[in-house]
């Protein structure tokens, strides 16, 4: 099975136009602050490594099951002492208390437009569809090798810069902004 991502919109349904607190520099410029929702802990780690040695300007926080999740993305998270909004959600499909398909789903009713990745160890076609209907912007069968984590940090970046460059990001939780998923179909990686 291939790597998949849904094509972007072209932006947001609404825009706040919130400039960052970093200066006037806006949020184009700030780190990406990245969710990381898995209960095993191996991959939490394995995430949190790669990020911290190849993946530049991505902050990763972990919580292991649904509801944490979800008040991760309603809260906010903590760094640096200050709580801040979550830039983006890379999620299994298997979590305790839901799975992923129902993550997006709270999240995408909720009105929240934080971009949500999948990273799974489910990568049946079926699966993959119900993840896309529910909202998913891309899904990525797990396999522990360099160019899967390569791809992962590449794909969360670009949907972070356009949904900040849209001008529709906060910069403090809640801070996730409604949002309309990508029209069309999907778009299979080369890998």
């Amino acid at each position: 099975m291939k790597d998949s991502v849904r094509p972007s919109p072209a932006s947001d349904s609404r825009s706040d136009g919130v400039i960052g607190t970093d200066g006037g520099r806006g949020a184009v410029d700030r780190p990406v602050r990245l969710l990381h929702v898995d209960p095993d802990p191996y991959t939490t780690e394995l995430l949190k490594a790669f990020s911290l040695r190849h993946a530049d300007g991505v902050r990763v926080r972990s919580v292991n099951g649904f509801a944490e999740a979800v008040d991760a993305v309603e809260t906010g998270v903590e760094v640096g002492g200050e709580r801040v909004a979550v830039d983006c959600v890379v999620t299994e499909q298997r979590l305790p208390g839901g799975d992923g398909v129902a993550l997006t789903e709270r999240l995408r009713d909720a009105g929240y437009g934080v971009p949500v990745v999948f990273h799974t160890t489910c990568p049946s076609e079926d699966q993959e569809a119900a993840a896309f209907g529910a909202g998913a912007d891309a899904y990525f069968e797990k396999r522990a090798d360099r160019g899967r984590y390569d791809a992962l940090f590449d794909r969360v970046r670009a949907l972070v810069a356009e949904r900040r460059e849209g001008g529709s990001v906060t910069d403090r939780a809640p801070g996730s902004t409604p949002r309309t998923p990508g029209g069309g179909g999907t778009l299979r990686s080369e890998e």
